[in-house]
């Protein structure tokens, strides 16, 4: 392969890579994401009443705490920079 050729392999290369980490993270920032979750720990046996308004709070609040420092991982590779941590 020729510098061109590489270069646009590379380019295409980061755009599906950009198209995935969007699709994930769209995926798990939504309620079906939630939801997931909460049906993986009945399949493991524990069961939250997810009714319970306090209890969506703690989860989600859980969830984000995960997710949240992934995300900005994968923002700073994005953008080749290492962004301000979180407290």
């Amino acid at each position: 392969m020729n510098t061109q050729e590489k270069e646009k392999v590379t380019e295409v290369v980061k755009g599906m890579i950009v198209d995935r980490i969007t699709e994930m993270t769209e995926d798990m920032s939504n309620h079906d994401f939630v939801e997931n979750v909460m049906d993986r720990l009945e399949g493991e046996g524990i069961v939250l009443d997810f009714e319970n308004e306090e209890v969506q709070e703690e989860i989600s609040e859980l969830i984000g705490k995960q997710v949240l420092p992934l995300l900005l991982k994968i923002m700073e590779w994005g953008i080749g920079k290492e962004l301000p941590k979180l407290s």
